[in-house]
C-alpha cells in the first residue's frame, strides 16, 4: 500500500479517467460516476493499484454483459433502465463491501506492517460474487427456457427474483471464474502477495465465494426480497415504480429489501465464503 502524494495523484487521474469513460459510455449515470470515484479511490489508496485493477475488470466485464443484446432485453421489458447505466445505489451495493475490506487492509498494514491474506480474500469474494450475479442475471435473461424459482423449482416468468436457468448458472460460473483467473494471474506474477506457495487455491477461493454468494442472492430474491406487480402492465417487478411509470403493488417480501440490499448481502456472503474457503485451505493444506 502506498499513500504517498504521487500515488494518490496517479490514483485520482486513473480512477476519474475510467469514471469519465464509464459515464460517457453510459455504463453509469452521474450518481454512479460519483459513487464509483469513491469506491475506486478507496480501493486504489488502501488496497493498491493491483486491487483496483481487479475491480476494474469486474466493472468492465459486467458493463459488457449489461450491454450485450440490450435491445432484445429491452423489448422483453427486462433490460436495465437508462440504457443500462447504473446509478449510485447499484454501484455502492456492488462495491461497498470490497471498499471496506480495502480500507481495513490499509489500516492493518499501516499499523502492523503485515500483509494480511484474509482481508484480500474477503475483498476478492465480494467482487467475485457480484460479477457472478451480474453475469448470471444479464445472460440468464436471454435464456430460451423459462426460469425456475430456486426454492421450489416451479416455473416463473423471466426476470422474477430468485428465478434461475441453466444458462444463468453457467454464466454465474463464468463471472466468478473471470475474477478467479484475474486474481490467480496477479498472484502468480507476484503482483499481489499471497502466503500460498502454490497459487491455484486463489482461483478456487474466488470461484467458491462467487458462486455461493450468487446463490445467496437468488435465495434471498426468492424469499424475502420485496416483489411488486404493475396493475397496468400486469407484470412482476422489483421496483415500486414500474418502467412504465405506474406505481406498483407489493405482493410479497419485505419492502425495504430491494435489489440493492440483496446485492449488498450477497457481496457480504461472497466475502464470508471466500474467507472460510481460504481458512480451510490453510488448515488442511498448510504445506502449499
Amino acid at each position: 500500500m502506498d499513500i504517498s502524494i504521487i500515488n494518490v495523484t496517479i490514483g485520482i487521474i486513473v480512477v476519474v479517467g475510467f469514471g469519465v469513460f464509464s459515464y460517457v459510455s453510459k455504463v453509469v449515470d452521474i450518481g454512479g460516476f460519483i459513487a464509483g470515484i469513491f469506491v475506486g479511490l478507496t480501493i486504489w489508496i488502501f488496497g493498491g493499484w493491483n486491487w483496483f485493477v481487479i475491480i476494474l475488470i469486474f466493472h468492465l466485464f459486467a458493463a459488457m454483459m449489461t450491454k450485450y443484446k440490450y435491445k432484445r432485453k429491452e423489448q422483453s421489458g427486462l433490460a436495465q433502465e437508462k440504457g443500462g447505466a447504473r446509478g449510485y445505489p447499484n454501484v455502492l451495493a456492488n462495491g461497498l463491501i470490497a471498499s471496506f475490506f480495502s480500507l481495513f487492509f490499509g489500516i492493518y498494514y499501516i499499523t502492523l506492517k503485515i500483509y494480511y491474506d484474509l482481508l484480500f480474500f474477503g475483498f476478492l469474494g465480494a467482487i467475485s460474487a457480484m460479477c457472478a450475479d451480474t453475469v448470471a442475471t444479464e445472460l440468464g435473461l436471454l435464456s430460451k427456457k423459462s426460469p425456475r424459482l430456486i426454492t421450489n423449482f416451479k416455473k416463473v416468468v423471466p426476470g422474477t427474483s430468485g428465478g434461475v436457468t441453466l444458462l444463468g448458472e453457467f454464466a454465474s460460473f463464468l463471472g466468478a471464474s473471470i475474477m478467479g483467473l484475474a486474481a490467480w494471474i496477479f498472484t502468480y506474477l507476484g503482483l499481489i502477495d499471497c502466503s500460498f506457495s502454490f497459487k491455484f487455491p486463489v482461483f478456487i477461493i474466488a470461484l467458491g465465494g462467487g458462486i455461493l454468494g450468487c446463490l445467496v442472492d437468488s435465495i434471498i430474491g426468492a424469499t424475502i426480497q420485496g416483489i411488486y406487480k404493475c396493475p397496468k402492465c400486469n407484470k412482476l417487478t422489483e421496483k415500486k415504480i414500474h418502467n412504465c411509470g405506474t406505481r406498483t403493488d407489493k405482493i410479497r417480501g419485505i419492502a425495504m429489501i430491494d435489489n440493492n440490499v440483496v446485492n449488498l448481502i450477497a457481496s457480504s456472503a461472497g466475502s464470508i465464503f471466500s474467507i472460510l474457503i481460504y481458512i480451510l485451505f490453510k488448515s488442511v493444506f498448510f504445506y502449499i
